[in-house]
């Protein structure tokens, strides 16, 4: 894999800072973004409803 090469070439402080950044937006935007996409189909109140 030539990303794996880059890695290590370059200074790894701004790239694992660039890196983990890209992974949390990842991870935060992913999960709200399929919440939001559910609620949005499917009333807030039947959801309640079924959960409680």
């Amino acid at each position: 894999m030539p990303f794996r090469g880059l890695i290590e070439v370059e200074p790894p402080s701004p790239l694992r800072y660039v890196i983990g950044a890209a992974i949390m937006m990842i991870g935060v935007v992913l999960p709200v973004g399929y919440m939001m996409f559910r609620n949005k189909r499917v009333p807030t109140s039947s959801s309640y409803s079924k959960q409680t």
